[in-house]
């Protein structure tokens, strides 16, 4: 499970599409685990561990408030010109279809752009975009923080790739970062990665939801 994970860690880092579960892992699990409930189909593949940062409201948010119901995660900024809008409108899209499916979804957007993107920017940002906020447990979050708190969770707590920081003379503004949905499930662990832009990941991820 150890290489596993490492080897899932280093394609995400490279912007590498999401993985599923194996055959071989599936086999490794004894007959009683697989019938105990349908979340023991789903890999576990690693906690996301502590972080803390701001909400849209100006609230703390860590990821033990964030414990006791399931939610999907992704990285974006507010000035992205390029795959972030349509990233944001994939969660749109995903929160709208999730209820629909009678799974309604709390999603977390964490920016990896912190300088511009204060909770003020990004409570306007919602707002201008239309992005419905919900309501607990199955809220939009829109957090910010400290640069390179955000660049190590990126990393090493959700294994996807972040580089760069925001310089208009760049191309993309100077920021690369993986785009595919994390889905995390109640107690804080991994239990898939699913390419934003695919909608049929993103159906595959609401069934997967169902069974957390």
């Amino acid at each position: 499970m150890t290489i596993r994970i490492f080897c899932l860690s280093a394609l995400l880092l490279l912007g590498m599409n999401g993985c599923r579960s194996t055959k071989d892992q599936q086999t490794k699990q004894s007959p009683a685990t697989k019938m105990s409930s349908p979340a023991a189909s789903l890999p576990e593949l690693s906690p996301v561990g502590e972080f803390q940062f701001l909400d849209q409201q100006g609230r703390a948010i860590t990821q033990a408030s964030l414990q006791g119901s399931p939610y999907v995660a992704a990285f974006f900024f507010t000035r992205c010109p390029s795959v972030c809008p349509r990233l944001m409108a994939a969660m749109k899209d995903l929160r709208q279809k999730a209820t629909e499916a009678g799974s309604p979804i709390r999603t977390v957007s964490i920016s990896v752009d912190p300088e511009n993107d204060t909770p003020e920017v990004l409570q306007a940002y919602m707002k201008k975009q239309g992005l419905s906020e919900g309501s607990s447990p199955h809220e939009w979050l829109l957090l910010t923080g400290d640069f390179q708190n955000i660049a190590q969770v990126a990393e090493e707590n959700f294994k996807v790739g972040l580089s760069g920081q925001f310089d208009a003379r760049k191309p993309d503004l100077g920021i690369t970062h993986g785009s595919h949905l994390v889905l995390v499930d109640r107690n804080g662990k991994i239990r898939g990665y699913y390419r934003s832009t695919d909608a049929k990941r993103r159906a595959e991820l609401i069934a997967d939801l169902k069974k957390l």
